[in-house]
């Protein structure tokens, strides 16, 4: 993997761009390059950090530049040998997938050459003759893009920390309050003003004065008219393809493991296709409740592989805490994270690059809240409404924390409420309690507090498609903004590149297209279920569901209960921290659980 970096009309000298591309030398530590350009009588610097995994020579390094386009990419493209056969250009000096889009950038265009790659990547493409900078970012949002337009001042960089002091001054309020009830924050926002995520899918054209943002890829509104074999054969096949697209490399590649669907039918689907022996990598957990380590073992034995582990404690999470928060730049609160970067730096001490079993969740619909939703509306739309008060209230006051946190959308069901109570870890009707109304009021003035307007973006939903929808949002949301990030700051901080075979984006546009009487004939995820039964015996497979948790819980009552008391003590007067004091007191000794919204407060700087 690798970094991308650049400035027009920098305030900032060359030299000191030269450091700030070396504070994201860990995402590419085998080159480090930048160099300046005239851009209508104005500097750009582009500049590149360079993991080296296709073509290791030299020639391969960035910015790599033809009579017309200078570019610097950070990603794979996996179909890059079937590109270059079918341009006109022979010339080549290198066998990089670097050189094949330079190419067909020039001769195919940008929306062509965009139309025909298969990969993840965050391209900036300079093109030198009609004075146009373009900003580029995949499909599905695997790899990052920040960018700011300041006072004619244009940079951009693969992490925050590329982005010059003078144009990250000022925090988000909006911000805050979106990551304190969701773990991350969303859409094109970041944590600081003016400054912003590049969505998934989409790109920027720049000419010096003005931006234009642009899509190029969104997932298609079609059903198709399929059978639940057919859906399984085709699945596979993609899959299938999909793995053997990101085998491609000069460097071995290994595979995480959970032990869970995803990662195991990557795994078993790799083991199949290599050439060789493959390497599997998990994390396990001393407490039991938390850890699948060994389901992954079993797993990894079957297929042959040479499986490592590690086994996470306590300590580990207090050691990783100041690079875990350096590393995600902005505040980020999926407490997954921290297995996430030791799993990453167990597999970099043996390959440099990784498959990951992400995605199958939203494409093939793996999570609980999808059903408790649906399933919850459908009860509440035949409760009577005078009914409803009564019930809510009974639920309220009942002690126990799922039925406190489900009585709120009782009272007032509708899809936003219920998605808000599963899907946020602070539930917006107690945001007031844990800030300052008039902080509240004063940001987010009269909106409604749900998750959709948290996000702003309202999604499509059709009522006899609730399940279908919600995963539709996850998509173009929590997957990108939370799942893909966690996973691609988690695996650079180690210098480690991560594929992810579910999320070719021929799966995602497959995936959509399913039926959902089809894609849930056999039960949730029961498509690739059953692709995974012809590689593995079920009574492997079939068991809960743990995730990728982490004992926070737990932690909270003894570990990191005095940094709890002090981050609460150390927080600004936008807090309730009296109220934040009593959530800390109820969670050590009355079993409440708030370990999300504590581990996001110690997120905050």
């Amino acid at each position: 993997m690798c970094s991308v970096l650049g400035c027009f009309n920098p305030k900032i000298s060359f030299n000191e761009y030269e450091k700030l591309n070396k504070k994201l030398a860990h995402r590419g530590p085998d080159n480090s390059s930048i160099k300046e350009y005239n851009f209508k009588n104005k500097k750009l610097f582009l500049g590149h950090n360079r993991l080296s995994i296709q073509d290791l020579s030299n020639n391969a390094n960035q910015p790599m530049e033809n009579e017309r386009f200078a570019i610097i990419f950070n990603g794979e493209i996996y179909n890059h040998i079937e590109i270059k056969k079918n341009l006109s250009f022979k010339n080549w000096r290198t066998h990089s997938d670097t050189e094949t889009i330079l190419f067909a950038f020039e001769e195919l265009g940008i929306e062509n050459t965009l139309s025909k790659i298969n990969g993840m990547f965050a391209i900036a493409l300079f093109d030198k003759i009609e004075n146009r900078l373009y900003l580029i970012r995949d499909r599905i949002g695997i790899k990052p893009l920040y960018y700011t337009f300041q006072n004619k001042e244009l940079a951009f960089a693969s992490e925050l920390k590329g982005i010059p002091n003078h144009l990250r001054k000022e925090t988000s309020d909006k911000a805050l309050i979106q990551f304190m009830s969701m773990g991350y924050i969303p859409s094109d926002n970041t944590f600081y003003k003016e400054l912003f995520k590049l969505k998934a899918g989409h790109y920027i054209i720049f000419d010096g004065d003005n931006i234009t943002l642009k899509q190029y890829w969104k997932l298609p509104d079609k059903t198709l008219d399929i059978s639940f074999d057919n859906a399984v054969k085709q699945t596979h096949h993609l899959l299938r393809s999909s793995v053997s697209y990101r085998l491609l490399a000069d460097v071995e590649v290994g595979c995480f493991l959970s032990g869970g669907i995803d990662s195991s039918l990557t795994a078993a689907i790799m083991s199949q296709l290599s050439a060789k022996k493959i390497k599997t990598f998990s994390i396990g957990f001393e407490d039991k409740k938390y850890d699948e380590s060994g389901y992954a073992k079993n797993i990894a034995s079957l297929l042959k592989t040479d499986h490592y582990q590690y086994i996470c404690r306590p300590a580990d999470v207090i050691n990783l805490i100041d690079s875990f928060d350096y590393y995600f730049d902005e505040p980020f609160g999926d407490p997954s994270g921290l297995p996430t970067m030791l799993l990453s730096d167990l597999a970099s001490r043996y390959v440099k690059v990784s498959l990951s079993g992400d995605g199958g969740d939203e494409l093939f619909l793996g999570y609980d809240r999808y059903f408790i939703t649906d399933n919850l509306l459908n009860i509440l739309k035949y409760l009577p409404k005078s009914l409803r008060g009564a019930v809510s209230f009974i639920m309220a006051k009942s002690g126990k924390d799922k039925l406190e946190k489900l009585s709120y959308p009782v009272k007032n069901p509708s899809l936003a409420n219920l998605y808000s109570v599963l899907a946020s870890y602070v539930k917006p009707w107690n945001l007031k309690k844990i800030f300052s109304e008039e902080f509240i009021n004063q940001t987010w003035q009269n909106k409604k507090l749900d998750v959709f307007s948290l996000q702003e973006t309202e999604p499509n939903i059709k009522n006899n498609e609730i399940i279908s929808a919600l995963s539709i949002v996850d998509f173009y949301r929590y997957l990108p903004d939370d799942i893909l990030t966690k996973v691609d700051r988690a695996t650079m901080k180690y210098s480690l590149e991560v594929r992810v075979p579910m999320l070719d984006h021929r799966i995602a546009e497959f995936a959509y297209a399913i039926p959902l009487k089809i894609k849930l004939a056999k039960g949730r995820k029961s498509v690739l279920r059953e692709i995974l039964y012809k590689y593995l015996p079920a009574k492997l497979i079939e068991r809960h569901k743990k995730g990728f948790g982490v004992p926070l819980k737990d932690w909270f009552k003894k570990e990191l209960k005095d940094l709890l008391y002090d981050k609460i003590a150390a927080l600004d007067n936008k807090f309730n921290k009296k109220y934040l004091y009593k959530m800390a007191a109820d969670h050590i000794n009355n079993n409440k659980n708030y370990e999300y919204i504590f581990w996001s407060l110690l997120r905050l700087k």
